[in-house]
């Protein structure tokens, strides 16, 4: 499921837990990890804006290559050798290598020259980084944040196809030998079914909604799972059966949330789940 893992280090912040996970799910699907340390641009775009206008074309270069040489010096001497510790002393195949550019596109680089099964990445709100990404690759994203326990918190809802998420669920749940726990939201802010297409419905009623979420709930029982049905707000519904379980890991499926309420644009879902979930995150794109 899993055979070629890339993980995304931001030059931002740097969280350690998803080196202990990479080598965690290695061990699970004989996996070969890349890892890819991003020197991010705005960081040199800054650094152009607050030199002296006095300065020579020449001065100003030397400075930019001067902080590319500090950042390859704590990528090879700090998150590399994290890296060849844990990855080394496991038997675990890995290559590093130093990139500059946005984080997001320069991951969706990498996914273009190479052929992986997941992104493997941590993910800290206070650093600004652009996360688009949530929304623009179809290869599942694994949010590591370092908390939760053995379990697995599948989320469903009338947003999505509700495809791709149990059929993963299962097969992780199986694999890892962690508890499997299932809901499925009715999202009352967004009252609108989604099919397998992904496109999204006119409005729904409630007794509409309620009929759809029972059929799945049955589809479910016949594969020997059981369902906790919700209704409420995507969000925080599946923040708070998250907490309840404890979850060592949510996963969410192409929820096709509307992106403007009263007419006011809102965040993408993932990115916000992200942010309000203080446990890992799949989201299978």
């Amino acid at each position: 499921m899993f055979k070629n893992i890339i993980i995304p280090i931001s030059s931002e912040f740097y969280r350690k837990e998803v080196f202990q996970t990479g080598v965690f799910l290695a061990g699970k699907f004989n996996s070969t990890i890349s890892l890819i340390y991003i020197i991010e641009e705005k960081t040199l775009d800054q650094t152009e804006k607050r030199s002296n206008s006095f300065r020579t074309d020449f001065d100003k270069e030397e400075t930019k290559k001067d902080i590319i040489r500090r950042h390859v010096h704590v990528a090879d001497s700090i998150i590399f050798e994290d890296a060849k510790r844990l990855f080394a002393d496991n038997n675990i195949p890995f290559h590093g290598e130093v990139v500059e550019g946005e984080f997001s596109t320069v991951i969706k680089g990498q996914l273009d020259k190479n052929r992986y099964d997941l992104i493997l990445m941590g993910f800290e709100k206070k650093c600004m980084l652009n996360y688009r990404l949530f929304d623009e690759v179809q290869v599942p994203i694994w949010i590591e944040s370092g908390c939760g326990d053995n379990s697995i918190l599948a989320v469903c809802s009338n947003l999505a196809p509700n495809q791709k998420v149990p059929e993963m669920s299962i097969k992780l749940s199986k694999i890892l030998g962690w508890k499997l726990h299932m809901i499925y939201v009715i999202d009352t802010e967004d009252a609108v079914t989604v099919g397998s297409s992904g496109i999204r419905s006119e409005r729904k009623s409630e007794r509409e909604l309620l009929t759809q979420g029972h059929q799945f709930m049955y589809e479910m029982e016949k594969k020997g799972l059981t369902v906790t049905l919700q209704k409420g707000s995507l969000g925080k519904e599946t923040a708070k059966a998250a907490e309840d379980i404890g979850a060592g890991l949510v996963i969410i499926g192409r929820e096709q949330k509307k992106k403007h309420i009263l007419g006011i644009p809102i965040k993408s879902v993932k990115k916000k789940m992200a942010e309000k979930c203080r446990y890992s995150i799949l989201f299978v794109n």
